[in-house]
């Protein structure tokens, strides 16, 4: 698929590539285009829709014989946006119009024309550009969207000199889509004349992930390791040696060593502070959260501590989601052999600090008896 933002037309027709096909706004001049490979449309059907409130907007709907991207649905959907600025509104296509609530994997990405600090850490916003890109974050972390784009890469390079180059083209997965990403690059496609440089999102089945055990070093039986050592030894070199084998054989030595040594180790699990839930935007959202705490540390102004207050609201509901969600999938992919675990998921792991009391339901009558119960008169 090919997503267009300001595409070429003529006399309302887009340009015709041989092998796709064009789906774009029933308008006369389309600001959002498709272009989709006859081979993916022999093989699946796919449904564009537009949006009732906005002609930059676009999403195509793929129905597939089996589930897809590793999730339960027969479909996912891919969406193309176009924001242009339009006053009195901030933008022509608004959060809750391109990022949509739906039960299937679903990737949304075009031209948002908002800047914030997670797509270009070195750019100093402001505070006209964090009312613009606020909206969109903030229904990004209700949803439990993750932001695909690499920080720091720029998308957008002015042919003025005037402007710095910056990140405008974004693209967002939902949780259902974020287990197909594969990669995003901006880098790779050859420039098609324009500001913006040809984005590559690549996607593919899920790998199922499995921790590897590493070693544990702190309980490394020093005695057997000193054995194994002994018949250790460093092969000779290479007579003559070229470049690449005198590389080789320098390599080889720290290698085997290392090899013994992790042999010898027992294996230990993942650590049990690592959260299986966590999500690369939840890593965007804290790294957001704590530049307004720290500014409203600095100026100490109500301003500031109110924007703090926000960004926190929206990384802590961020983290409930991610956990609702992680929850849900484990749930719903339950073996018999992680039915315990399952049980200990959802059964409270705290218990209540004041004890139930039989005829006491408040601090006062429980304090009561407590000393009866100590103190018998």
């Amino acid at each position: 698929m090919v997503l267009l933002q300001d595409p070429p037309s003529s006399n309302e027709f887009l340009p015709s590539f041989s092998g796709l096909k064009s789906f774009a706004p029933p308008v006369g001049r389309p600001r959002v285009a498709c272009y989709v490979s006859q081979n993916l449309l022999r093989r699946f059907a796919v449904l564009p829709s537009f949006h009732p409130k906005t002609d930059d907007f676009i999403k195509l709907e793929v129905s597939t014989p089996q589930r897809c991207f590793g999730t339960n649905s027969p479909r996912f959907t891919i969406g193309n946006a176009y924001a242009r600025p339009l006053p009195p509104f901030l933008h022509s296509v608004c959060p809750e119009s391109s990022l949509l609530d739906v039960d299937h994997p679903y990737l949304v990405a075009g031209d948002f024309n908002i800047h914030n600090a997670a797509t270009d850490p070195s750019r100093v916003l402001s505070s006209k550009e964090e009312r613009e890109f606020a909206p969109y974050f903030d229904q990004a972390s209700e949803l439990g969207f993750t932001l695909l784009n690499t920080p720091g890469v720029y998308t957008r390079f002015p042919f003025s000199g005037s402007h710095r180059p910056s990140t405008i083209n974004i693209a967002f997965a939902n949780p259902h889509m974020c287990s197909g990403f594969h990669t995003w690059d901006a880098s790779s496609l050859p420039s098609t004349g324009s500001d913006h440089a040809p984005i590559l999102i690549t996607l593919r089945p899920p790998i199922p992930h499995n921790d590897k055990p590493r070693p544990g070093w702190q309980e490394l039986d020093w005695q057997g390791l000193t054995d194994r050592l002994k018949d250790w030894f460093i092969p000779p070199p290479p007579s003559p040696p070229s470049p690449g084998q005198l590389d080789q054989w320098f390599c080889s030595a720290p290698s085997g060593l290392t090899m013994v040594s992790e042999n010898t180790a027992p294996r230990s699990r993942p650590s049990t502070r690592s959260k299986a839930w966590w999500t690369p935007l939840l890593t965007t959202l804290w790294k957001e959260f704590k530049k307004p705490c720290r500014r409203a540390k600095t100026t100490q102004t109500p301003d500031y501590y109110i924007i703090a207050r926000e960004f926190e609201l929206c990384y802590f509901k961020a983290i409930q989601r991610a956990q609702a969600s992680y929850l849900a999938d484990f749930l719903a992919k339950t073996a018999p052999n992680n039915i315990w675990t399952a049980k200990q998921l959802v059964t409270p792991t705290k218990t209540p600090r004041v004890p139930s009391l039989p005829d006491a339901s408040n601090p006062v009558t429980i304090n009561n008896a407590l000393l009866d119960h100590l103190f018998p008169s």
